[in-house]
């Protein structure tokens, strides 16, 4: 009797699978896969690689890390409500001072980019400001999940001192962020070029070439979507790229397309060597492209000096983009490198912004 039964709930269970509507992939995202994931669509052209070094060269640099010195003054600045600013924390990590509103980005305050707090990579420098050293956080951008972008630490650290902040993060990453603790309320998470309103800023998760993986194991990759996000509030515009490589170089022309010029861009330098790194990564040359395509009144580096990650010597990536400055005949004062920790006033209002 026993086989009979097995055998009518398999049939069952094939007749119900079999009455399933097939998955329309034609409905889904050029960037959405049918299994879940995600992929880069600039792909109508090559893509765009690039070094400044010569790469035999490269294999005999030196690439450990050491502590830059932290810069400090101006926190005036951060008391003034017709003042607007922007401070390196490290790696991706910004704190803008938008008016009243306070914003950062891909956090991380540990001392390594790891889910293990006494191995993987470590800070060469400590972070230039410390949170509890900062004014109020009201809104934390993510740009993917990789350890030195999403630190688990970090977020919760945040959360715990600022329970009404809002998390912007990218498609499929919230879940990870409700698994910590985070309410679901407290979290906009977006598809690329999706919207909201919120603390009187309108944000747009806009694409980025990268990719995704949480874990070191394949079976993850790109199950999480990547990109940057735009930020618009009282008509400036400000570009948090996250962690990108130029691709073929659609995703950024139809950013600059649909809101260049910009206030305020913030650009990635580091982690470009050897040249095939290029795949995931800018170089400062390309950066600096970058700052131009988006007419950027002011653009500032990010994601180098903090974690040692891959072959480029400490000082490659800021003394890059200044050849790459001079060769695309950019101001130094219009891409800046900051100091880490450097309160830097990005412009200034007439009549104070109110945070509602």
């Amino acid at each position: 009797m026993l086989f009979p039964c097995i055998l009518s709930l398999l049939l069952l269970f094939l007749s119900s699978c079999s009455s399933s509507p097939p998955l329309d992939l034609s409905s889904l995202p050029a960037h959405h896969t049918s299994d879940g994931r995600f992929q880069n669509t600039d792909t109508l052209g090559l893509l765009l690689l690039d070094t400044m070094h010569l790469e035999e060269d490269v294999a005999n640099y030196d690439n450990s890390f050491y502590p830059l010195p932290l810069v400090r003054g101006n926190e005036f600045l951060w008391k003034d409500s017709l003042s607007s600013s922007a401070t390196w924390i490290g790696q991706s990590t910004f704190y803008l001072r938008l008016g009243n509103l306070g914003v950062l980005t891909d956090p991380i305050f540990s001392k390594r980019a790891s889910p293990i707090s006494f191995i993987g990579p470590k800070r060469g420098t400590p972070p230039g400001r410390i949170l509890d050293s900062l004014p109020p956080v009201h809104l934390v951008l993510i740009s993917h999940d990789h350890y030195d972008h999403l630190d688990k630490r970090s977020i919760k650290s945040i959360y715990k001192k600022y329970p009404d902040v809002v998390f912007a993060v990218p498609l499929k990453v919230a879940r990870l962020l409700k698994k910590w603790g985070i309410a679901e309320k407290q979290i906009i998470e977006k598809d690329w070029w999706e919207s909201a309103e919120i603390l009187g800023c309108e944000l747009t998760f806009v694409p980025g070439h990268h990719k995704s993986n949480r874990f070191i194991f394949e079976r993850n990759r790109n199950k999480t979507l990547w990109g940057g996000w735009m930020l618009v509030r009282e008509g400036k515009k400000v570009w948090f790229a996250g962690d990108i490589a130029m691709g073929d170089g659609s995703f950024y022309k139809e950013i600059a397309a649909r809101f260049a010029p910009l206030d305020l861009a913030l650009i990635p330098i580091g982690s470009y060597l050897p040249a095939r790194l290029t795949r995931m990564h800018v170089s400062p040359r390309q950066s600096a492209q970058l700052h131009l395509l988006m007419e950027s009144k002011l653009s500032i580096a990010m994601h180098w000096g903090t974690f040692s990650l891959t072959a480029e010597r400490m000082e490659d990536p800021p003394n890059d983009l200044k050849r790459a400055r001079e060769e695309l005949n950019i101001a130094e004062d219009r891409f800046r490198v900051s100091g880490m920790g450097e309160i830097i006033e990005i412009w200034r209002v007439n009549n104070a912004t109110k945070l509602k």
